[in-house]
């Protein structure tokens, strides 16, 4: 970046940018050169002098670029809880339970969605699955609506008992699986419910909210993500990771292109922080090739057994893990299903 010197005065290089433009702006004006002079905040005659000299050099630079710069990821700083790939609605909620649990014993107050929060099966553009019925078909729309209106005859107690009742039945299934009605309905319910267990919740986008994105072909708001399902006061940015400072400790939050075992140790190697890699669903605790940075690739929270791609043919890939990740006082805890939970919820 040059720069010049005029006596005391030092002219960065975004204000000789303006002064090109006030130039342009204010050329023909008898008093530009007082109206310059004031919007830049420097004597009229300091900016003409360094106009006479440096003018011919500055009306030929490039401007800035009218576009955004992408540098502004989720930061926080304190204790959070880290779920990877829940997928809504083909979560494990027996598992997310039991992290939800640990966290409040531990009085977490932030909560770090790693990616993935929909897994919008519905705008997937795989193959169709082979599928299998549920085990009752629920009510068809009439039925549902005869049972309303037979519920509002009744007593408030009766009356909310009733509604309980219709939503454990549910609605009959159409064939070709869950629609993008459905799933958003189950999701908003589980949103809700961690907006319950959280001061703050903070999302990273993952490749399946990319899936939005691709069936519109259109660029998009994050934010649009969280009015489809009610996030209320979450916070979102267009990026796939954030950051965390924990105890003085930096780590990364990354849900990124790559899935393979050495990605969260490559990734803290080139970036130099701690790392916390969801995405590839797979379980693992190590290091950096430094030794010095914690290199976490910590499993999933979504329930791969609702997942026909998953569950019905086998691969020859590493086996998946449940797993969620704290990060209390500097120190992560990779959590995972043999955690021994009441063991963990006595570290107060």
């Amino acid at each position: 970046m040059s720069r010049y010197k005029e006596g005391s005065t030092t002219w960065s290089q975004e204000e000789e940018y303006k002064l090109a433009k006030l130039y342009s702006y204010y050329d023909g004006n008898i008093n530009k050169w007082k109206f310059i002079g004031k919007e830049m905040g420097k004597n009229q005659e300091t900016c003409r002098a360094h106009w006479r000299t440096h003018g011919h050099k500055l009306s030929a630079r490039l401007q800035v670029s009218p576009y955004p710069r992408y540098d502004e990821p989720l930061r926080n700083e304190g204790n959070a809880l880290i779920i990877p790939d829940p997928e809504f609605p083909f979560h494990n909620a027996e598992f997310i339970n039991r992290i939800l649990d640990l966290a409040q014993a531990w009085k977490i107050e932030l909560c770090i969605i790693g990616g993935d929060l929909l897994h919008l099966d519905s705008l997937s553009s795989w193959e169709p699955n082979w599928e299998v019925p549920n085990g009752h078909g629920g009510l068809d729309e009439k039925q549902e609506a005869a049972f309303v209106d037979f519920a509002k005859g009744l007593g408030s107690r009766q009356q909310e008992a009733a509604f309980a009742l219709l939503e454990q039945i549910g609605g009959k299934e159409e064939s070709g699986g869950p629609n993008v009605s459905e799933e958003l309905s189950v999701s908003r319910k589980a949103v809700k419910a961690l907006s319950e267990c959280f001061k703050k919740v903070d999302v990273i986008l993952g490749n399946h909210d990319g899936r939005l994105l691709r069936q519109l072909h259109s660029p998009l708001f994050p934010t649009e993500i969280t009015r489809l399902i009610d996030m209320q006061d979450w916070r979102i940015a267009p990026f796939y990771f954030g950051y965390l400072i924990s105890n003085g400790e930096e780590f990364i939050i990354e849900h990124p292109k790559s899935a393979t075992l050495m990605t969260a140790e490559k990734l803290a190697s080139k970036y130099q922080c701690h790392t916390i890699v969801c995405h590839s669903h797979m379980l693992q605790f190590t290091w950096d090739i430094s030794g010095k940075y914690y290199a976490i690739t910590t499993g999933c929270c979504v329930d791969e057994s609702r997942l026909a791609y998953c569950a019905q043919r086998h691969t020859n890939v590493k086996a998946h893990h449940s797993g969620a990740t704290i990060v209390r006082d500097g120190i992560p805890y990779l959590l995972h299903d043999r955690t021994p939970w009441s063991m963990m919820e006595k570290m107060k």
